[in-house]
């Protein structure tokens, strides 16, 4: 019993204290990293101190003309915000050095690389019409590559912003080049998006009549072109009545095999829209073989241009073509195609 006593004054006699807490973690004292923004400002003067520069060496011209094509392309929203800042920044003189400098290579490797690229093409748009000296460099670029240039997807907005805002004799060295490589450009995906656009655009006006004359003379050509026909159809779309004729002439002889055709139909339904030159389509409706004018009628895309011709021309050629289609009026009611035709020559024939 006495040990147990003993063995019970022991535990109460034990040191029962609680150690104290450890002290708390001290947050480090180091230098903090440099911001990014302090990055962005030293690449921005790096850029800014090699375009001010009067004197580079060829290893410096290479290292200012690598940062200014990967600025340049870079899909990067810090790298647009550079370029933005720095061609600010830049005067008159200093952008005619950057627009020599991006130019300078025999090959115009520089400029063509960035024109070719979706954002290089939209940074080089926005160095245009800054300053004319500047300028001087960039219409040569784009001459000396014209057609490389205007059939590119991206590099042909460059040329085609340059013909907006370029000074009045860079204009119509760009205009001359225009027509005189017309009918290749329109046979171009991409080149006749650019001629379409120039078209559609009163910003061309000074382009208008020359390009339409050498689309006029190529139509033949062009409405048998699936790219060009639709430059074409633009032309017909925006054009004098002049032009119009121009485009007549030159596909007479080929309306009917035009009309088989998808592009072709919309031609012939355009040169039909107009009294002076439906007349030229119209004539040679009435003379072709009653056998091919029903197969025109009845096809899947001359049939449009035969009810065209119906609904607007009167007179005696109008007569004409009703008289020339009444005998196989039974044959065209049984036509998918050519229901509307047999209706408008039944409608006739009842009045």
């Amino acid at each position: 019993m006495a040990n147990n006593d003993s063995f019970s004054m022991s535990i109460k006699q034990e040191n029962t204290t609680v150690p104290p807490p450890a002290p708390p973690r001290e947050t480090p004292t180091g230098t903090p990293p440099p911001r990014e923004a302090n990055l962005a400002d030293d690449k921005n003067q790096s850029l800014l101190n090699l375009l001010r520069s009067t004197s580079l060496t060829p290893q410096e011209t290479e290292t200012c003309l690598g940062s200014l094509a990967n600025v340049m392309t870079s899909s990067e929203d810090s790298d647009d915000a550079l370029f933005q800042e720095v061609i600010s920044k830049l005067s008159g003189i200093e952008l005619q050095r950057m627009a020599a400098l991006l130019t300078s290579k025999p090959d115009d490797r520089y400029f063509l690389e960035m024109a070719r690229n979706k954002n290089g093409s939209i940074r080089l748009q926005k160095l245009l019409g800054k300053s004319d000296d500047a300028d001087i460099f960039f219409v040569a670029a784009i001459l000396r590559n014209f057609f490389h240039v205007m059939t590119d997807e991206h590099a042909s907005h460059v040329a085609t912003q340059g013909m907006r805002v370029f000074g009045i004799k860079k204009k119509f060295a760009m205009r001359d080049q225009i027509i005189s490589h017309a009918a290749l450009l329109a046979c171009d995906q991409y080149g006749s998006i650019a001629l379409n656009a120039i078209i559609r655009d009163v910003a061309f006006l000074y382009c208008s009549t020359g390009l339409f004359d050498a689309v006029a003379s190529n139509a033949l050509l062009l409405s048998n072109d699936a790219y060009g026909n639709i430059v074409v159809q633009q032309v017909l779309k925006h054009c004098s009545l002049h032009s119009t004729r121009n485009i007549g002439v030159s596909l007479r002889g080929h309306y009917v095999e035009l009309s088989f055709t998808e592009g072709g139909r919309y031609i012939m339904e355009k040169i039909l829209g107009r009294d002076e030159t439906g007349v030229l389509v119209m004539t040679e409706l009435l003379e072709c073989g009653s056998d091919e004018l029903v197969r025109l009628a009845t096809s899947e895309y001359g049939h449009f241009v035969v009810e065209t011709a119906l609904k607007v021309t009167r007179g005696f050629l109008f007569r004409g073509l009703v008289n020339k289609l009444k005998p196989f009026l039974p044959l065209l009611r049984t036509s998918p195609q050519s229901i509307t035709i047999a209706v408008i020559l039944e409608s006739f024939v009842t009045n």
